[in-house]
């Protein structure tokens, strides 16, 4: 890159090149001004997505902000690790291709967040999960996302819409230091394909000393979701590569669940902008509190 960004946005892509256009195009449009480099990682696609993003890469924009590297369909999560060794900023983020940015506050609000609160090493941008011991044994699908074992939470209302909140886990988006991939490396390949991955992340930044935390800024109208456009409903084979992942969670982290689950957990106020502010609350007065 010519400058060194202030955050690396790492976006895995198969064969979904409308939907990866789209997100592109948010990306252009709400940060063109801000030192963001994008990371795609194309991974052996077959539907034009390569002939797209050649085309992208010679823009204006395309040659300031977009990177694209290659893989031959290795899956999301070795896919997010080769976008996190090609990035060259101190914030990474994981990103999907079917989540259309729609604010020009966001990425000035993380890096803010970041500067500020340096006790912050991952922060979801969805929701996050807390983890309960339970005595039930995890035999299904079904057990793993058992509410008495695992909670989805963005913190109590009102205050959830000025402050961030901490948790256990997290799911996608994300955004992390490097300095804690470069503490306890990247997300563990015993993960592959996908999932439980980067709650086990989660968990190993928690161990290094670093906190966890989530913010619904989806919900605040900073991007926008469009939901699985390329995997859909989990099959039954699904759940049991899915089951085998978080039976390998489990069991790295129940001790740590046992020993932590009833602490008090932190949170931290918002350093958003002018724009953010009225953006929230646009979406209090329409969502209600």
């Amino acid at each position: 890159m010519r400058n060194t960004p202030l955050l690396s946005v790492v976006i895995p892509t198969f064969n979904n090149v409308k939907v990866l256009t789209q997100c592109l195009d948010g990306w252009e449009r709400f940060a063109a001004d801000v030192a963001v480099e994008l990371v795609v990682v194309e991974d052996g696609c077959r539907d034009g997505t390569t002939v797209a993003l050649r085309e992208r890469a010679v823009t204006p924009w395309g040659r300031a902000r977009l990177r694209v590297v290659h893989e031959d369909n290795v899956h999301e999560l070795r896919a997010t690790n080769r976008g996190f060794r090609e990035a060259h900023a101190p914030l990474l983020m994981a990103w999907q291709d079917d989540m259309l940015l729609r604010s020009g506050w966001l990425v000035p609000e993380l890096v803010s967040t970041f500067a500020r609160h340096t006790d912050l090493g991952l922060v979801s941008l969805s929701r996050g999960l807390n983890c309960h011991p339970i005595d039930e044994p995890i035999e299904r699908w079904e057990d793993l996302v058992d509410w008495k074992r695992l909670q989805s939470t963005i913190g109590p209302r009102p205050l959830n819409w000025v402050r961030l909140q901490e948790v256990d886990v997290v799911i996608r988006p994300w955004i992390v230091r490097r300095a804690c991939l470069d503490t306890v490396g990247f997300l563990d390949e015993a993960f592959v394909p996908t999932e439980w991955d980067e709650a086990d992340l989660a968990y190993r930044i928690r161990r290094a000393g670093w906190k966890v935390a989530t913010y619904g800024y989806e919900r605040a109208g900073a991007y926008v979701h469009l939901g699985s456009t390329t995997i859909g409903v989990l099959s039954d084979n699904d759940k049991q590569r899915v089951l085998k992942n978080g039976l390998l969670f489990h069991q790295r982290w129940d001790e740590d669940i046992r020993r932590s689950a009833a602490r008090r957990r932190k949170t931290w106020w918002r350093r958003t902008t002018a724009s953010g502010w009225v953006a929230t609350a646009a979406q209090v007065l329409k969502r209600g509190i």
